[in-house]
């Protein structure tokens, strides 16, 4: 549920957070312009940390980091009603109906596909390996389609440097149509061999057994 309550709290919060952050600031254009640029800072640091699979360790962080983006959005459309020419001000106004209605709908009438779309992005099980190495599993098409039903496994390794970021080295899906899997993997690691064991044991109307061996100096990423 962790990512439905951020998906759903910015889509309400962050128009207003965006509004009375302008508001308040607009005497103070030097504290206003920190405000901004630090907002779109991070917006690109964490763009290119989603497409380089570069995460934080902590889950909450990574979901206030991801939802942010929609803060930017609004701080940024909320500075074009304050613009000195109207036609910035009126394209500004057009999309915040457009974008600001849309999520408010999306959160209200349209919470049940918010809520499936967050199951998709949840994390289902995360366990440290090692002091250094994160497993992540997540249940893709739980929702009403049972026809696309996947197992995703992804290992990431914090960064020396500044461990507080990571980094993905291993990826792998499982589609479960032939192959039914627990809902979480049993998961040992060797460290000496640097290899990642996965089992499952399904009884169905037959006894499903699956078994898969990762090496983690090999690459996998599909």
């Amino acid at each position: 549920m962790t990512a439905y309550i951020y998906i759903t709290a910015s889509l309400i919060l962050y128009p207003i957070v965006g509004h009375v952050a302008v508001r308040q600031s607009k005497k103070f254009p030097k504290a206003q312009k920190i405000i901004v640029w630090t907002l779109c800072i991070i917006s690109l640091l964490t763009i290119l940390g989603l497409l380089t699979h570069i995460i934080t360790i902590s889950q909450n962080l990574n979901w206030f980091l991801a939802t942010s983006l929609y803060l930017t959005i609004s701080v940024l459309l909320c500075l074009t009603q304050y613009n000195t020419k109207p036609a910035i001000k009126n394209v500004g106004s057009v999309f915040q109906l457009a974008i600001f209605g849309c999520g408010y709908l999306a959160a209200t009438l349209g919470f049940f596909f918010i809520l499936l779309a967050s199951i998709e992005l949840e994390t289902d099980q995360r366990k440290w390996l090692t002091d250094d190495l994160i497993y992540k599993e997540r249940n893709i098409g739980q929702g009403p389609d049972p026809s696309v039903k996947l197992k995703k496994i992804e290992v990431y390794k914090t960064i020396a440097v500044f461990p507080i970021l990571a980094y993905r080295i291993q990826a792998k899906t499982y589609d479960e149509w032939n192959l039914p899997l627990k809902k979480y993997l049993d998961v040992s690691f060797s460290e000496k061999d640097q290899k990642l064991y996965l089992t499952s044991i399904v009884n169905g109307y037959k006894v499903f057994n699956f078994a898969d061996t990762i090496n983690l100096t090999e690459k996998h990423f599909r």
